[in-house]
């Protein structure tokens, strides 16, 4: 199962690398609009690769349920939890990226753009960290 879970966590991890990429350089304005084909594939490959993800982990968790007791683990299952949460607004702000140039998103948009963005980098950083030190 652990080789299962850390083949998810890669092919997972390169989708959102790729994504990031895609929506730093519509930032930046490299690319008008971003494809909605391509959004909505990527978005796809990321929930289904955090829910197999969450899915093995709690296989694996069935043999040692004294993980409750780790911080670490605890800290693991607090970054998940609010990537999981994270997933559901960016599924709904992806569209933006689709039908404007960043410049003319409202700036409250922009910002919750960015929070998002920088929720995402660093829960998934921090979920990983947190996974190796277990």
């Amino acid at each position: 199962m652990v080789t299962v879970h850390v083949l998810l966590i890669i092919v997972t991890g390169l989708a959102v690398v790729y994504a990031d990429e895609q929506g730093f350089e519509w930032f930046r304005g490299m690319q008008k609009t971003l494809s909605k084909k391509k959004l909505d594939i990527l978005h796809a490959v990321v929930s289904l690769g955090l829910s197999g993800i969450i899915l093995t982990g709690g296989f694996m968790f069935i043999d040692r349920p004294g993980l409750l007791e780790d911080s670490t683990f605890l800290t693991k299952m607090v970054f998940v939890a609010v990537l999981t949460v994270n997933g559901l607004l960016i599924g709904s702000l992806a569209s933006i990226a689709s039908t404007k140039e960043f410049k003319d998103v409202a700036l409250a948009k922009k910002r919750l753009l960015l929070l998002s963005g920088s929720i995402s980098l660093i829960c998934w950083i921090g979920a990983v960290t947190c996974g190796l030190l277990l």
